[in-house]
């Protein structure tokens, strides 16, 4: 039970550090960095790039955005904008 409690609370401040910056910016300006640090700084958690993606493609999805954000490839870490 402790453990539910506690992935609840961490999916919760996630999905509201991804809406703070959702609203805060332009989203083609978004960058899966900019979670990973506010997690950090905010809560203290430590995420990796692709699960940012992941919470700020769904916090995107929840805003109606048509376009979400690219996720990393898994051989150079880095999407597929940043490659070219």
């Amino acid at each position: 039970m402790l453990k539910n409690l506690r992935a609840n609370r961490r999916h919760a401040r996630l999905m509201r550090a991804a809406d703070f910056l959702i609203l805060g910016q332009d989203t083609e300006a978004l960058v899966a960095s900019d979670l990973v640090a506010l997690a950090f700084g905010r809560y203290q958690l430590r995420i990796d790039e692709a699960e940012a993606v992941d919470y700020l493609n769904v916090g995107l999805v929840r805003r109606s955005h048509p376009q979400g954000l690219a996720t990393p490839t898994p051989e150079t870490g880095l999407t597929p904008r940043e490659e070219n």
